[in-house]
């Protein structure tokens, strides 16, 4: 049963990540059917995080889905196992829902509002790649206001230098680093503007401000060079398409954003701010004063009722000072704004509060009762009911004796064997002469570290004069067994590792040590206790299964795997 290999976590960590933040999927079609229940590529593609890294063919994607899918098989029979034992009545259960629902209210609303208008047109996807054919080096000074920005364009094109302009002037962290240098970078790699106008230039050339999200940029392209990275458009294709819409959604959740901050307008109780002012002058004396951050106070300092003074308030809502003072701790001191700077202390209180504003926006939308955020509700209840039944209402098998315990160990002796160490120190050379002459040269270990710190090729083990600790079979296995047979004070080798030949000096050596019995018999106890759970759940499943008709349609799956992205890498395997 290969879903059991699976860990069962995955029904409320990965699989309600994907209900939190995922947008559905891309099709009704029936994957499994499970008794009466169906679950369908949608709700597949919803639940199931997509992977972070590449199947090697397609028959491996497809048996990492098929695993997958057998998870939610088996989340299905726990389901109707709770339902059959009216877990779904269970308070436990209320208060976890009631404490997530406003989780699927702020999913439902950024599917509304910004995935349901995110889509990518091949010729789009076209023109993406089209862009692909180089990739470019280019510096920026980025600044807040447009004055400035044209100020110091006129100051480089009158001769002043670039990357000392950027070192003094861009609000870019980076630039006290860098001077301003982005490095070479490829189409999509940075804001619209800034790759738009940077990519049009030629080398040498510093544009006028451009103006993005950021601030106000001044650009000088650096260089410009045939990017080797691009592949054939049908290997590229899919994950072009998820860039642009990755980047679509960005500017859609920026925009909607800013739409929410005016709609909330925050208003600052500026009696409040000036109150807070004028006690921290009031608490310490000026010098001490002149050291102390404008933007924080020391909550200590202040009473029941003066933390419960109305620090800003918007329409739904209000918040206090000492909720401001409590969550300012997490923003960084360099952008946390002064009491009396009333728009930017504004905006970051609505920014602090955004998931409440969000969740009153949905509310006041109707979407409490929008058929998407009922069944995210729905099936979030029942992936707990799930969770519930496996840790709480299955029987648990008695925890093995002693006996079981001691037996596990003498059988398996290797499982708590210390394994064997040499100690050697190494020269490492292409040359598979010189080595060999070297190995007949060499009469002390002095004069091997000696040599090993003059032409020993092995990276970062020069400089130690090729002392490679105390090695072992699986992290040296070319070596070990030849090293662990050479006598102590002597030379070993060559040896063909990595292409290049190696010859060791044995120092020392460590024999294979067993654990004791009473050292391991917790560690044991554990894995038994686990196997038997695993066990006893599988033997569970497998009973479900006889009395619950379950159905896979595998054709459907396959049509959830891009075979194109498997076509290119089999056609360029074929061309070498």
């Amino acid at each position: 049963m290969r879903h059991l290999l699976l860990p069962f976590i995955l029904l409320l960590t990965g699989i309600l990540a994907g209900i939190l933040s995922g947008c559905g999927g891309s099709g009704g079609k029936t994957l499994a059917v499970v008794g009466d229940y169906k679950i369908t590529v949608e709700e597949f593609e919803e639940l199931v995080p997509p992977t972070r890294y590449a199947f090697p063919t397609a028959q491996d994607e497809f048996d990492g889905k098929r695993d997958m899918l057998d998870s939610l098989i088996v989340s299905r029979l726990l389901i109707d196992a709770a339902y059959e034992i009216g877990l779904d009545k269970s308070e436990e259960l209320a208060r976890v829902v009631l404490a997530n629902k406003d989780k699927f209210l702020l999913n439902v609303l950024a599917k509304r509002e910004i995935a349901d208008k995110v889509d990518a047109s091949e010729a789009e996807i076209r023109d993406f790649y089209n862009h692909l054919e180089y990739k470019i080096r280019a510096s920026h000074i980025v600044v807040s206001d447009p004055d400035t920005a044209q100020a110091l364009f006129e100051r480089i094109t009158s001769g002043e230098s670039f990357e000392k302009l950027a070192y003094e002037y861009s609000i870019d962290p980076s630039a006290k680093k860098n001077k301003g240098d982005l490095g070479y970078f490829s189409w999509g790699a940075v804001v619209d503007e800034l790759q738009e106008t940077a990519f049009a230039m030629e080398s040498g050339e510093v544009s006028p401000p451009v103006k993005s999200m950021l601030g106000y940029h001044i650009i000088k392209l650096v260089d410009k060079l045939p990017d080797e990275q691009r592949q054939e458009f049908d290997a590229m294709k899919t994950d072009i398409e998820r860039q642009i819409k990755n980047r679509k959604s960005l500017a859609l959740r920026t925009k909607f954003f800013e739409s929410m901050e005016e709609k909330y307008k925050v208003t600052v109780d500026t009696t409040t701010c000036a109150y807070l002012l004028h006690k921290r002058e009031t608490m310490y004396p000026p010098m001490l004063l002149e050291t102390l951050p404008r933007n924080d106070f020391d909550m200590d300092q202040l009473d029941r009722n003066e933390k419960e003074l109305v620090l800003a308030t918007w329409d739904g809502g209000q918040m206090t000072v000492h909720e401001y003072l409590a969550q300012a701790q997490k923003v960084p001191a360099n952008i946390r704004p002064d009491f009396d700077q009333y728009d930017s202390l504004a905006s970051l209180i609505h920014a602090m509060n955004r998931p409440n504003v969000l969740v009153t926006e949905a509310h006041r939308s109707g979407l409490d009762s929008d058929p998407d955020y009922v069944r995210k509700v729905k099936l979030f209840k029942e992936l707990t009911m799930a969770d519930l039944m496996r840790n709480d209402s299955l029987p648990i098998p008695p925890p093995p004796d002693e006996g079981m315990v001691r037996q596990y160990y003498d059988e398996h002796h290797d499982e708590f064997t210390t394994p064997a160490k040499v100690h050697v120190y190494e020269i490492l050379v292409s040359d598979e002469l010189k080595v060999r002459e070297l190995k007949g040269s060499l009469t002390s270990l002095a004069a091997f570290q000696e040599k090993a710190l003059e032409v020993s090729e092995r990276s970062g083990k020069r400089v130690l004069k090729g002392d490679l600790g105390y090695i072992h079979k699986l992290n040296y296995p070319d070596l070990f067994d030849v090293a662990y047979e050479t006598p102590i004070g002597s030379i070993g080798g060559p040896v063909v590792t990595r292409g290049k030949h190696s010859i060791f000096w044995v120092v020392d050596k460590i024999e294979p040590e067993l654990k004791d019995f009473l050292g391991s018999k917790r560690e044991i106890f554990q894995r038994l206790t686990n196997q038997q759970r695993h066990a006893a759940f599988a033997a569970w499943v497998d009973a479900r299964k006889e009395i619950t008709s379950v159905e896979v349609d595998e054709d459907v799956l396959w049509e959830l795997i891009d075979m194109n992205k498997y076509a290119a890498v089999d056609t360029a395997s074929s061309s070498e």
